[in-house]
């Protein structure tokens, strides 16, 4: 029987250069965690959910670094501070989401059964992915609709998408609206000159694991103003994170942070072997095209590949010279950059793409299919109801009307096609990519 403690180390001595997260990219020098760590609340290591101490010490360290007025940790990823923000935002009205949100968004949806609306951020027939959440657009929305008390966007896109914070916040709340965003994909931000600056609203939600050097399914919600109290998101805080937070985790936030806090150079040699990267693919690719654009996050190395090869035929020869990366689509490959990687680590990842592009022919595609579906979202039932009545598997033909009673995603990273609750058109059931649907039997019964 093959079990996953071999797997995992039979993959580990296969010397294969990890383009995903987490940030440490198994670099030794960047990790050191083992299970003699593995402790639970006895005396002198503080406590997570009532914390006094060293864990006290650490929220506070988290906080100045991106100069925040509060922290919480979590050992739960970043599903557990977005699940809290939500629920926390949900007292105070309605919530505006846009619409490329992460699942763990909808989720909380559903369980605060709050009023929502939806907001789609900008797109291009150029970009196979959505771009910018626009604050004209924004405005334009709060001002139709005086009931909208909270914004949720996410900042940076799993493409590397950077929206104006700074002005979305600044619309938001000139109509008495708080602001959280989903950052989950930029802990380093602001860190480097060579980075966009980390986002300031009234809720930040960051992953550190995904960039930076703490181990898988670690995060820090970070707090700007009192619109959505601090005390409010702390009880929320726990009830979604463990109430036996694992000290592995909170050690590797630990080493994560204190050793940004105390070497503000510590991510200059990624940065360094990031830049030279970007350099040489611009400069060499022939057939596939890198992903620039002014203001992105340039940590996300993005190879378009429509009209040359499917990313995920891209992907395949990518595994081939044993390098893999984050996600693979029909039209392009994510390749994440993290803290732990080095001029090495990039110059095999530029290498084996350089040596492949030279082998295909073509050119990219001009314009790409919307990034999002062209029908609006039509809520039909609220989702926590939806989710509980009886439901049937119909084809997808046969779906176009009904009410979807599941939800339908994209993963990585997790947006939704269908959620409960929601009326199926055809566009959204083309993009489902299944042959059968779950709706709800009789929704109005």
């Amino acid at each position: 029987m093959d079990h996953l403690h071999d797997r995992l180390r039979k993959y580990v001595s296969e010397d294969i250069t990890p383009m995903h997260m987490p940030g440490h990219k198994r670099n030794p020098e960047m990790i050191d965690t083992c299970f003699s760590k593995d402790i639970t609340e006895i005396r002198g290591f503080d406590n997570l959910h009532d914390p006094h101490g060293v864990i006290k010490d650490l929220e506070e360290a988290a906080a100045s670094i991106w100069n925040a007025s509060g922290a919480l940790l979590s050992v739960n990823g970043a599903t557990a501070p977005i699940l809290s923000a939500m629920m926390a935002a949900s007292s105070r009205g309605k919530i505006l989401i846009a619409s490329n949100c992460h699942i763990s968004v909808w989720h909380a949806l559903e369980l605060s059964g709050v009023d929502f609306k939806i907001i789609d951020p900008d797109t291009d027939p150029g970009f196979p992915f959505c771009l910018e959440t626009d604050p004209v657009k924004l405005d334009s929305i709060l001002n139709d609709d005086p009931d909208i008390r909270t914004v949720v966007i996410t900042s940076p896109t799993y493409e590397g998408i950077i929206s104006d914070i700074e002005s979305l916040a600044r619309v938001a709340h000139s109509h008495n609206a708080a602001l959280i965003v989903d950052e989950a994909h930029g802990a380093h931000l602001g860190l480097n000159e060579y980075f966009p600056a980390s986002s300031v609203a009234d809720v930040v939600i960051k992953s550190i694991h995904k960039t930076l050097h703490a181990p898988t399914q670690t995060a820090v919600l970070l707090t700007y103003s009192d619109r959505i109290k601090l005390s409010v998101l702390k009880h929320y805080m726990d009830i979604f994170v463990s109430s036996s937070p694992s000290y592995i985790l909170m050690d590797g936030i630990s080493s994560a942070i204190y050793s940004v806090k105390e070497d503000p150079l510590i991510t200059k040699p990624w940065a360094d072997a990031l830049r030279n990267c970007r350099d040489i693919l611009k400069k060499e690719l022939q057939h596939l095209k890198m992903f620039d654009r002014k203001g992105i996050d340039p940590s996300k190395l993005v190879i378009i590949s429509g009209g040359v090869i499917n990313g995920n035929s891209l992907s395949d020869m990518l595994r081939s010279e044993k390098i893999e990366i984050e996600a693979s689509f029909d039209t392009h490959i994510i390749a994440m950059t993290g803290i732990g990687d080095t001029y090495s680590s990039l110059e095999r990842f530029t290498s084996a793409l350089i040596k492949i592009d030279r082998s295909l022919t073509g050119k990219i595609d001009e314009a790409f299919d919307p990034a999002i579906p062209g029908s609006g979202l039509e809520m039909s039932l609220n989702i926590s109801k939806a989710v509980t009545l009886p439901r049937e598997s119909v084809p997808v033909r046969d779906s176009i009307g009904r009410v979807s009673s599941s939800y339908v995603f994209k993963y990585p990273p997790g947006i939704p096609i269908l959620i409960p609750g929601q009326k199926i058109t055809a566009d959204r059931a083309d993009l489902c990519g299944k042959e059968e649907l779950e709706v709800l039997s009789n929704p109005f019964n």
